[in-house]
């Protein structure tokens, strides 16, 4: 099992791999009795399908790579050739359309509302994910969508509670993405041109990551799910998968 430098403390968990925006270290929290998240085992990311450096890509070393994207995205913005073996695994599926009118709403109230929409239609790709990094030979792993904020979050936000990081580092960590979306996104107006982008055509509320819109999310989750763990149980994971997940991410205590 490889290793990648962990960022310096002054840096927070924010990674630099070949110039792309939002991507960070999942590593450093406290999760279950105690033990810390491990660090330079999981990442999060914006799209790689922007990513040029190939030798910058070979030092990540990465073993698995998840893709969150729908198809049309995928077929718009193809991964480089050097990104071999990754897993297709879309958090909605190609035909899901937001809702028009709640997004002209409080941008919390809507974030949640997709983020909802993730659980209820995305619950084959989150079982494959956990299935396929509850192997040691899955890390260091990344996962990623376009901005790498809203599929990516969610996605982060039930590892990291799988692991027992609390809700406010769970919190914390989906509101940093909000910044680093603004920029990319700026950078990207001239540079990608795509009729159904999901980042070019939302208001800068939306492209940010506001804390209120997990903390309602979450809270959604509870009541119906008993919490994520309650939602991955929902899906026929087992507490075996979980453990392994634990045993490969948490630090020995």
């Amino acid at each position: 099992m490889s290793a990648i430098s962990t960022p310096a403390p002054e840096d927070g968990r924010r990674v630099d791999l070949g110039g792309l925006y939002n991507v960070r270290d999942l590593g450093g929290f406290v999760g279950a009795d105690g033990r810390r998240v491990r660090t330079g085992m999981l990442f999060r990311s914006s799209s790689l399908h922007r990513l040029t450096d190939e030798q910058a890509w070979q030092e990540f070393g990465a073993r698995c790579v998840v893709d969150l994207r729908y198809d049309r995205e995928r077929d718009a913005f193809p991964l480089p050739d050097f990104i071999v073996h990754d897993t297709h695994a879309p958090m909605l599926p190609d035909h899901w359309r937001s809702d028009e009118e709640a997004k002209r709403g409080p941008a919390d109230e809507f974030l949640s509302s997709v983020f909802r929409d993730m659980l209820e239609l995305g619950g084959t790709s989150v079982r494959e994910i956990l299935h396929e990094l509850a192997s040691p030979d899955a890390y260091p792993a990344v996962f990623f969508c376009m901005a790498g904020k809203d599929r990516t979050g969610v996605l982060a936000a039930i590892l990291l509670t799988l692991l027992g990081v609390s809700e406010s580092d769970v919190v914390a960590d989906f509101a940093l993405s909000g910044d680093e979306v603004v920029a990319l996104v700026e950078f990207l107006r001239t540079r990608e041109d795509f009729e159904d982008h999901p980042m070019m055509n939302q208001p800068v509320a939306l492209l940010r990551a506001p804390r209120a819109a997990m903390e309602r999310f979450l809270a959604e989750v509870d009541v119906r799910y008993g919490g994520l763990p309650g939602y991955v149980r929902s899906l026929d994971i087992d507490d075996e998968t979980v453990h392994a997940l634990q045993a490969l991410l948490l630090e020995e205590s």
